[in-house]
């Protein structure tokens, strides 16, 4: 192929990006760089090929990759679509290393935004991947590979791909058949995608993602603070309460690496996710109900305010007002524990204080 040759009589084919089909060109006509890319296909696909690619001519979002034309040269179909200058998640993964956990969860909120457009528009992407989310010079993630033959018809595909996209992110390899093991939200959130019953609703895979990108779990908040004081800490007992008090059932997964601080101290427990409770936040009946909940919640509230978690014997040295309520949530018998709302009333009473 000549370094001169131009498709359709404006773009003007120049060097390959990466070591892809994919090659930088000049679209003469609209002075702008774009990328293009060759459609290698037997010809009994190509009609279905070609009415796919122009139908995602029609999506708009900021984290796609436009396909901004749709050119038949000499018989063989090619994609030309917008330029973006970064490298691929997969490039960025092999030549550095695994992603931090809140870089591979922006990428993954701009990644689920841009199919949620699509499966809006009935539109499957089907070859979502590591080597089709590239990383701008900005920190953005973007997708591409729009307008490709899709390798998937449904959009739990898709979810599903995500998923072993950002296992990749985070360490480096594929899931295989078994996903990377650990107690954080986000390979919680990736095993839960992964899992053979099928994705979390996208509310709730959105919500992780989202807090993930700007918060910090309790966990790392404790490990590099230590204890926090009781008011603090019973201002984030009522953040759980709360959500536990929206919850149709049991949440199963009170723990601190689920409760996410924000910039401004404000708490959130993260959504349930098939994900279970670490055994120092598992309740001694180890069955999960209402009160198995309130029991994680006392344990997680104990890790904050002492800097560690409960332990036989272990004392309430820091906990100040706030030891009675710990004490009742951490009772062995189930039915000594306090209802949630009483719970609720005597943590806003600890709380009171610090918003005077």
């Amino acid at each position: 192929m000549g370094e001169t040759r131009k498709l359709a009589g404006r773009y003007r084919l120049l060097n390959p990006l990466g070591a892809g089909s994919v090659r930088l060109a000049f679209d003469e006509s609209d002075h702008r760089d774009v990328a293009v890319r060759e459609l290698r296909l037997p010809a009994e696909l190509r009609d279905s090929a070609l009415h796919r690619a122009r139908r995602a001519m029609a999506l708009r979002h900021p984290s796609i990759v436009r396909v901004l034309d749709v050119v038949v040269e000499d018989g063989t179909p090619w994609l030309v679509m917008e330029f973006v200058s970064g490298a691929s998640l997969e490039q960025t993964i092999r030549t550095r290393r695994p992603l931090p956990i809140m870089q591979a969860a922006r990428a993954g909120v701009g990644v689920l935004s841009a199919l949620t457009t699509a499966h809006a528009a009935a539109f499957v992407h089907g070859n979502v991947e590591p080597g089709n989310v590239l990383l701008t010079t900005t920190g953005r993630a973007v997708l591409t590979g729009f307008g490709l033959p899709s390798r998937s018809t449904w959009p739990s595909g898709d979810l599903w791909s995500l998923g072993a996209t950002l296992h990749f992110a985070i360490e480096g390899r594929p899931p295989g058949q078994v996903p990377a093991a650990g107690p954080d939200p986000l390979r919680s959130l990736v095993r839960a995608i992964l899992h053979p019953a099928g994705p979390p609703p996208v509310e709730v895979i959105r919500e992780t993602l989202e807090r993930l990108a700007v918060d910090q779990p309790l966990d790392r908040l404790i490990e590099s603070l230590g204890p926090l004081p009781p008011a603090e800490v019973a201002a984030i007992g009522l953040a759980v309460i709360d959500r536990l008090r929206r919850g149709a059932g049991v949440h199963g997964g009170v723990q601190p690496g689920n409760v996410l601080i924000d910039a401004n101290g404000r708490p959130t427990l993260l959504p349930s996710l098939r994900s279970g409770t670490l055994p120092a936040y598992t309740a001694p009946e180890g069955v999960q109900s209402r009160e198995a909940d309130l029991w994680s919640l006392g344990a997680t509230l104990f890790a904050a305010v002492e800097g560690t978690p409960p332990a036989p014997g272990a004392p309430l040295s820091r906990a100040g007002a706030l030891a009675p309520l710990l004490f009742r949530l951490l009772s062995g018998n189930p039915a000594d524990r306090p209802a949630l709302e009483q719970v609720r009333r005597e943590l806003t009473a600890l709380d009171r204080p610090r918003n005077n």
